[in-house]
């Protein structure tokens, strides 16, 4: 995904960033380390909120910064990857770093990330820390790239460690067994601070909890700290109630969709509640949770055919997502598009999202390597009628195809990486109602 050029050439900069992904990914906090010392340890002037896990890591973010705004402070938010553009993964309140920030940084820093062969994320991560430092924000909540223990971002003090769900992903980085996930995604856990864990499987909570109490961090199930339940489901939000520490309250607005976000809203009240000497009342939770934007989550881009867009890209998150449409719009067929990045699983996509009952478009990403077509449909027809199942690898004449055979009522999912959304977007936005 690339950012329109800007003044000073701003492209040629996001390709050396981008070119660093040829360095590979490598174990250690050592690079990262030094090239942090050469801007001055600004990560040691932040107060954090670090967040690991397999999914939910974004949402859980972007809840936790929605609710520090609505409290007054100035919030920083490190998430990735993004979905247009680059801008999007450093961003204080809703204003992204500027292309004149990134080049400059880039520029300045470019013989030291050389000298110390840091890769794109060790780079972005110091950028991002960086420019919070600069700006003197309140807080950063700030998200792992795909691990814990050796993340890039494992370098802070915080005031309270986020352990989302954890399933199977990036197993070619983070080992194939789920012991050895945890292990990982339990390394942001710190001595004398709080370490919430959203709900997990019992094996996977059986592992945190030796490892995150190994380390001598406080544990908290988030599931024993808060209370949620939904009364209602619409398309677009839900209406909860809920309790965390002394705060009720009651037909809260959520504009996440899903049982899924649920867990991820659990993690991130708990985790606000663990903030030190922080005064959270009844309205600023309310007013926050109420705000929060997490673009690409079942977000509806038109309305009538109904049509929603998941950057879920793995079985877990493609099971969430479609697990919450089939619960919302029961009895109804729901159409799939579907693309899979190379290292994306795939062994049982077609019994995950065979409940929807209706066609299957399988696509690639334009720009981005995709498992093709072809191999994924072919998985998919051992248990989904072949004639339900189609193949068409340019994304952009598929959804011009269902333009036109869509009809008023019917619903369609697009599923399977971030890398599709430059193509959705540019396809559905300005919104047709």
């Amino acid at each position: 995904m690339k950012t329109p050029t800007g003044a000073g050439g701003l492209q040629a900069d996001l390709d050396y960033l981008y070119s660093l992904n040829g360095r590979g990914i490598k174990p250690g906090l050592e690079r990262i380390q030094k090239l942090l010392a050469e801007l001055g340890d600004p990560q040691i002037h932040l107060k954090t909120i670090h967040i690991a896990g397999t999914n939910g890591k974004g949402s859980t973010c972007a809840i936790i910064a929605s609710i520090l705004r609505a409290a007054g402070f100035r919030v920083g938010l490190y998430t990735s990857p993004h979905l247009l553009r680059f801008n999007e993964r450093i961003r204080i309140g809703d204003v992204e770093i500027k292309n004149a920030e990134i080049a400059a940084f880039t520029r300045r820093w470019r013989p030291l990330i050389d000298r110390y062969d840091c890769s794109f994320f060790e780079a972005t991560t110091a950028m991002a820390l960086d420019h919070f430092r600069n700006a003197k924000v309140d807080f950063v909540v700030l998200e792992t790239g795909m691990g814990g223990r050796f993340d890039a971002t494992n370098v802070v003090r915080p005031e309270v460690t986020v352990i989302t769900p954890i399933a199977r992903d990036h197993q070619e980085f983070l080992g194939g067994r789920l012991q050895q996930i945890a292990f990982e995604k339990a390394g942001i856990a710190k001595a004398d601070t709080p370490c919430v864990v959203a709900r997990q499987t019992p094996r996977v909570g059986k592992i945190l909890t030796e490892e995150i109490q190994s380390r001598g961090s406080q544990l908290f199930w988030a599931t024993e700290h808060c209370h949620i339940k939904a009364n209602r489901q619409y398309p677009d939000y839900q209406e909860l109630n809920l309790a965390v520490g002394k705060i009720t309250a009651a037909a809260v607005r959520f504009p996440l969709i899903g049982t899924h976000q649920l867990i991820n809203l659990q993690a991130a009240l708990t985790a606000v509640s663990l903030i030190k000497d922080l005064h959270i009342t009844e309205a600023i939770l309310r007013n926050g949770i109420a705000a929060v934007a997490w673009p690409g989550r079942l977000q509806i881009l038109h309305k009538n055919p109904l049509v929603f867009y998941d950057v879920g890209h793995n079985q877990h998150g493609i099971r969430s997502a479609v697990s919450t449409l089939k619960k919302q719009f029961p009895g109804r067929s729901i159409h799939l598009i579907l693309a899979l990045g190379v290292q994306k699983k795939f062994d049982r996509i077609g019994k995950i999202i065979r409940i929807l009952g209706g066609e299957v478009y399988v696509t690639e990403m334009p720009g981005h390597s995709s498992v093709t077509a072809e191999l994924i449909a072919k998985n998919i027809r051992t248990v989904i009628s072949s004639d339900r199942v189609f193949i068409n690898p340019d994304a952009v004449k598929l959804l011009n195809h269902l333009s036109v055979r869509l009809k008023s009522g019917d619903m369609l999912l697009i599923i399977g990486s971030h890398y599709l959304a430059p193509t959705v977007y540019r396809f559905f936005r300005p919104a047709r109602a």
